[in-house]
Parts: C-alpha cells; sequence; structure tokens
C-alpha cells in the first residue's frame, strides 16, 4: 500500500492549513484509492476521523476539521469509495458498509493511527460509525450526526431516489442551487461556506457537463435490497463508547422518538437539537461546532 505526496500540515506563518493525499488499500483482487483530507500534526494528542453521507464527501468537515486541529487534534476526512477524488468501483455491489469498514481500516492504519479515534459520522457514516463500534472497535467518542439505529422504509426509500438522480449542471452555481434546494431548510450556513461546499461537489462528464461527485451508481446495492425498515437497534445497543447525537428538528432520517429513544438504551446517548434545521447538520456554525468539541473534550 502507498500513499501520495502530502503537503505540510503547517504554513510558514505557523498556521494550520489542510492537506490532502490518497491511500490504496486492497480491493477485491488489487487495490483502490481512497481519498482524504487531514488537519493537524500526526503527533497530535488525539485524533478525529470524520465520514461523510451518502452522497457527500471529505470537504463536508473543514470547518470542524480546522476547529478541532486548532484545539490540538489530528482531524482525518475521508472520501469514501465512488465520491469525491476516491476511485469509483467496478461492481456496484461493493458500496456497502463490511466494505467501507475495510477501507476505514486499512487508511487508519496507513496513517499510523492506532489509538482509539473521535469518531464524527453523518448520515452515512453515522451508520459507519455504529455498525463499526457495535461490532467492537474502540471508539473515545461516538458523534452521530442526524442519524440513529432506525430509519423508516420511505425515508430509505426517498434516500434512493434522491441519490439516484444525476442532474447535469452548466456551472458551479447551478450545483449550488440544486444542492440548496435538496437541503432546505439547511440551517446557519453562509453563503461563502455552501458556494465553497458546491465547488467541491462537482466533476465534468464526458460530454463536459457538471455533474454530481459520486458514483450514481452508489445507490444500487440499496435499491437492490428488499425495501424495507433499516434497523440497527441490536448494533446500537453494543455500543460503549460515549455518544452524541445531533438532531435536525425537522429531519425525516431522524425522527424526534428514535433520538429520544437513543438517549434511554445502548450507550444512553447525549442528544443536542438545532431548530430550522433538516437533514443533516453541515457542522459550519460556531453553535454546531462548539456542541461537538465540548462533547469531546468531556
Amino acid at each position: 500500500m502507498g500513499r501520495s505526496q502530502r503537503s505540510p500540515a503547517v504554513a510558514f506563518d505557523g498556521s494550520l492549513i489542510m492537506q490532502s493525499g490518497k491511500v490504496a488499500v486492497p480491493h477485491g483482487d488489487g487495490t483502490m484509492n481512497l481519498a482524504y483530507l487531514e488537519w493537524g500534526q500526526a503527533d497530535a494528542g488525539r485524533t478525529a476521523v470524520c465520514v461523510h453521507g451518502i452522497s457527500r464527501n471529505a470537504h463536508d468537515f473543514q470547518w470542524i476539521g480546522e476547529d478541532l486541529a486548532e484545539h490540538g487534534w489530528r482531524v482525518l476526512s475521508l472520501d469514501m469509495a465512488g465520491r469525491g477524488h476516491s476511485d469509483w468501483l467496478e461492481d456496484a455491489s461493493g458500496y456497502a458498509m463490511p466494505v467501507y469498514f475495510q477501507h476505514v481500516q486499512h487508511v487508519m492504519a496507513e496513517l499510523g493511527i492506532t489509538e482509539p479515534v473521535d469518531w464524527i459520522g453523518t448520515s452515512m457514516g453515522g451508520i459507519l460509525g455504529m455498525v463499526m463500534a457495535g461490532m467492537g472497535v474502540t471508539f473515545r467518542n461516538l458523534v452521530l450526526n442526524d442519524v440513529g439505529p432506525f430509519i423508516g422504509q420511505k425515508v430509505v426509500a426517498g434516500i434512493g431516489e434522491a441519490v439516484g438522480t444525476y442532474p447535469a449542471f452548466q456551472d458551479v452555481s447551478e450545483v449550488e442551487a440544486y444542492l440548496k434546494g435538496r437541503f432546505a431548510p439547511y440551517g446557519p450556513v453562509l453563503d461563502a461556506q455552501f458556494a465553497e461546499m458546491a465547488s467541491n461537489s462537482w466533476r465534468k462528464d464526458d460530454e463536459g457537463a457538471l455533474r454530481l461527485n459520486y458514483d450514481p451508481r452508489i445507490v444500487e446495492p440499496l435499491l437492490a435490497a428488499a425495501p424495507g425498515n433499516l434497523n440497527l437497534w441490536k448494533l446500537y445497543d453494543a455500543i460503549k463508547a460515549p455518544t452524541l447525537v445531533l438532531r435536525g428538528d425537522v429531519s425525516e432520517v431522524l425522527t424526534a422518538e428514535t433520538a429520544e429513544e437513543m438517549t434511554g438504551r445502548g450507550p444512553k446517548a447525549e442528544l443536542v437539537t438545532f431548530e430550522g434545521i433538516t437533514h443533516p447538520l453541515w457542522l459550519t456554525d460556531e453553535e454546531q461546532i462548539t456542541t461537538v468539541r465540548d462533547f469531546l473534550e468531556r
């Protein structure tokens, strides 16, 4: 396994900067390249690993990554297979939790991350965190961004439909408008922040049109499965790590009922709800970031 050259973690003026790289992870009979972003120093006292939602990418954690690095963390944010700058898989059946689990383990090993980490997972990334923790991976803390161990059948089908929609755009402003419409109401995200996210959310197809930067086949395993509820309560009940649940109060992915039940079973999560936000929270503003950092510091 190997990784690309990485830019220095500290600029000449001493400030922390983002660096990027790729790790060749075993996959099938060969390898595939998994991209990542990183903030902070490799010898920091603590490490946070961040994983995005089903059709998003590592740049979603830019703001919380910068903040945690400034407070002494090493922060690793991954582009999961088929997203961002990571390779697309030849066989779409590989877009599944057991494969993601293996990929993450190899990246962490390659980057020298061995101690228990703080896991911050948005939507799909939170589900992956629950799966890993429920199967015995030791986390220092677990942060679940607007996701829980139960998602109803109707919502699961809606996620598949939304991600399977693969529109073409003429320019980045159209990408930004699409994202704002799809995720409204998206809470206290500045226009400049949404523009930044949009700038990292597209690629050009063979005809020169702009497309969202993920493989549209990532939903094939979800669509191929028999329609039903996602029920991970058994895994959630096995989690030992202190757990923080963030919820947008108009989210349909994490209902108020499921969120409340999470506070009374398994790790007995701490629940913080933010008003006027749907799925997911973008972790771009001071209140959300401070809520996560304060929890991790405790």
